[in-house]
């Protein structure tokens, strides 16, 4: 007689692997955030990310005037601030009775690694999202979102150099900018520069609808009203020689320490299987300077 035994049903090692690579898909600010694995398999839970600071533009140096001076070329001392980002654990388990899985009606195993993927994604979305939100360089439109209050919220990075950028909104705002007449339409690109979830470029801007960004009471006390906070983030540099003219941190930053395991225990007494999705990870606004977080009219 032959047994149907858990490892038939529930494969955690396969299971894990197809919600990382769903996630990996399916999230809309992961692509746009780096992955720091070096906390992968070593001890601790925190990291500490330097920022160095810049020494400063060179200098005209007279070699003549030197050597009869003995003046020397003055040095400068290399100086860097530190901020510590915790890692922490999220979470999400399911149940599956043995009854749903011997009545052979629907899918409760795929359904439930559907519904694990939904909640590790939404979770890494949410402390992406909220970790850009803590930028202190914002801009307040005093309207609804437009070509003009992008192109002014991005005068705020202080470029020399434009770089890419990718600005996350509320699929809500995508009728007003579709009207706008300064929208490039994804459809519209001759060629294949869209990612995942991008639906369109306005002011050079990557324009990607999340349903993370929502409709939220901004303003003072005294004047409050229904808009969004829509983080753009400023893309590493595509051109290696102005790299050095950049701070070396990106944007934003998750910091890995374990990537998404699948656990599955069976309960014989209760007929139950319990499948348990984990990832050890921190999210982090590494570089300010290139995150602004522009406010618009609802």
């Amino acid at each position: 007689m032959a047994f149907t035994k858990l490892q038939d049903v529930v494969n955690p090692q396969v299971m894990g692997d197809m919600i990382n690579a769903k996630v990996e898909a399916l999230a809309k600010l992961v692509p746009y955030a780096k992955v720091d694995t070096t906390l992968e398999g070593v001890p601790g839970d925190t990291k500490t990310v330097p920022a160095w600071n810049y020494i400063g533009d060179a200098e005209d140096f007279d070699v003549e005037q030197a050597a009869a001076t003995d003046k020397e070329i003055e040095t400068a001392n290399l100086t860097a601030s530190a901020r510590q980002f915790k890692i922490k654990c999220a979470a999400k388990s399911v149940s599956i009775l043995q009854t749903a899985i011997n009545s052979g009606l629907g899918d409760p195993v795929g359904q439930a690694e559907s519904q694990l993927t939904k909640a590790i994604m939404g979770k890494l979305d949410n402390d992406l999202l909220a970790a850009a939100l803590e930028s202190k360089n914002t801009y307040d439109a005093k309207s609804k979102i437009s070509y003009a209050g992008i192109v002014d919220a991005c005068d705020l990075f202080n470029e020399e150099v434009v770089t890419d950028k990718a600005m996350f909104v509320a699929p809500t705002q995508l009728t007003t900018l579709r009207k706008d007449p300064d929208f490039i339409d994804k459809n519209k690109y001759g060629n294949d520069v869209m990612v995942t979830g991008e639906i369109g470029m306005i002011g050079g801007v990557r324009i990607v609808p999340s349903k993370k960004v929502k409709a939220e009471n901004i303003g003072t006390d005294a004047a409050k009203v229904d808009g969004f906070r829509c983080p753009i983030i400023k893309l590493e540099p595509a051109d290696a020689e102005t790299e050095y003219t950049e701070d070396e941190l990106p944007a934003l930053t998750v910091f890995l320490k374990k990537d998404i395991q699948v656990d599955a225990e069976y309960f014989p007494k209760k007929q139950r299987t319990d499948i348990t999705a984990t990832k050890y990870y921190g999210a982090a606004l590494t570089n300010e300077g290139k995150c602004v977080v522009a406010t618009f009219k609802k």
